[in-house]
């Protein structure tokens, strides 16, 4: 009955709002990205790489989430050559970091389908998966319902809840005791998570603490000709002082301004990275009103051009990790502004730089502690704090590399979630090699 109303309510929901949805497809071409696989229709020849092995179907939301699941899909096949991964995402950015980084790794990648039984059904029927991994959140009741009828187990890696959620699952407990109890291992990051995913109705024997798999990432070196291409864009030298604010939101850029501006330190060049590829003309209006002078890593004049630089805008996917790799210092963003949870803090932290972050953070908060405590980060509440801090670190060389190497001992020092991971998993394909044929 529970889900008779679940899906009453969403098919009238989607009656509903098909006008909006319309026009913003037609008004907005990211939307039209993957449509037809978020329904369901799925090209034979896109799922022909899972033809001959032991299907795993492995879903990230987003960027974070991919670049997650990537180590894991890497050392899963090591360990069981035999399987084939199917990868799903949601978002466009999603898909195009798995296309990238997944290459040679991933046999099949689609677009998550909407989470009605008739379209989830379909997607199983012709993909069979003897086991389905959701990295981190996101729990769909009727993918996870038609999984269990199908006796494929659900297992969630670096699963996190986060204290909001875990209220809202409670409060509609009635329901969501039944899809969270379809989990057959709940591999949490921390204790807590641990005990959220319980309250909400995983099985306590079925909810273990593993520890966090991004702690478990090894960046590929960074490609030279593309760190010099980098350096001749923001006219970058020896003697330049380069903080890098990745992934940034809206309000984020003019925090980012003013405390870039009240610097007390020569020859500091600020890179801002975007979160969403969307807003780069966005923030770009934003630097042409700041006086600063910026120029774009798309459009960047000559290396031999004279022109003065402030601010080098990352207009680019895919090189992040490249240019934490030559910064002083890194501000990770979507903590500076509430609404977003920040994004993962470990990413310069491989690289041995100072992190720097807002103080709206709820995803990353356990992350962000570890970092306080080792002294490998610095939590800023302001624009003037964040000035206060990017001064007193690259003026003093020292305290700077210090600080860098407490911040890459925080990444050695909780390395082993993403193996015990990959062991439950490789267990359950090994329990489930027999066909599956989802009973829907």
């Amino acid at each position: 009955m529970m889900y008779l109303l679940y899906n009453i309510v969403l098919h009238l929901l989607l009656l509903a709002l098909l006008p909006y949805f319309l026009l913003r497809l037609l008004t907005e071409k990211k939307r039209r990205y993957g449509l037809g696989e978020k329904f369901g229709v799925i090209k034979t020849e896109k799922l022909a790489g899972l033809a001959g092995g032991n299907v795993v179907w492995i879903h990230a939301v987003s960027v974070g989430e991919t670049k997650a699941a990537i180590p894991l899909i890497k050392r899963l096949k090591a360990k069981q050559p035999g399987v084939k991964v199917l990868f799903s995402t949601i978002t466009k950015t999603g898909q195009g970091v798995a296309e990238a980084d997944g290459k040679g790794l991933i046999d099949a990648l689609i677009y998550f389908p909407l989470d009605l039984p008739w379209i989830v059904g379909r997607v199983l029927r012709k993909v069979r998966p003897k086991a389905f991994i959701l990295i981190e959140k996101e729990f769909w009741p009727n993918t996870m319902r038609l999984l269990r009828s199908a006796s494929i187990p659900i297992v969630v890696v670096n699963g996190s809840i986060s204290e909001k959620s875990a209220a809202r699952y409670k409060s509609l407990g009635f329901f969501f005791k039944s899809v969270f109890s379809s989990v057959h291992t709940f591999c949490a990051r921390t204790d807590e998570d641990r005990q959220r995913a319980v309250s909400s109705g995983v099985a306590e024997k079925n909810a273990v603490t593993l520890g966090n798999i991004k702690f478990d990432l090894n960046p590929a070196a960074p490609d030279q000709a593309k760190l010099k291409s980098l350096a001749e864009a923001g006219a970058i030298s020896s003697d330049t002082k380069v903080i890098v604010a990745g992934s940034t939101h809206k309000g984020e850029e003019e925090i980012l301004i003013e405390s870039y501006k009240a610097l007390g330190v020569k020859d500091v060049r600020l890179v801002i990275a975007p979160r969403h590829p969307e807003r780069f003309d966005t923030v770009a209006s934003i630097l042409d009103k700041s006086g600063l002078n910026y120029v774009r890593r798309t459009s960047a004049p000559r290396p031999k051009s004279r022109r003065r630089i402030d601010v080098l805008l990352l207009d680019t996917i895919g090189e992040l990790m490249s240019v934490y790799s030559i910064c002083d210092v890194a501000i990770v963003c979507g903590s500076l502004v509430p609404g977003i949870g920040g994004h993962n803090l470990l990413e310069p932290a491989f690289f041995n730089k100072p992190v720097l972050f807002g103080p709206h953070l709820t995803t990353y908060l356990s992350m962000a502690e570890l970092l306080e405590e080792s002294e490998g980060g610095v939590r800023v509440e302001s624009a003037k704090e964040m000035t206060e801090a990017l001064t007193k670190l690259l003026s003093n060389d020292m305290l700077k590399t210090k600080t860098g190497l407490k911040a890459g001992r925080v990444v050695e020092e909780n390395r082993g979630a993403l193996e015990h991971s990959v062991s439950i998993i490789e267990e359950l394909i090994l329990k489930n090699r027999k066909s599956v044929s989802p009973r829907i």
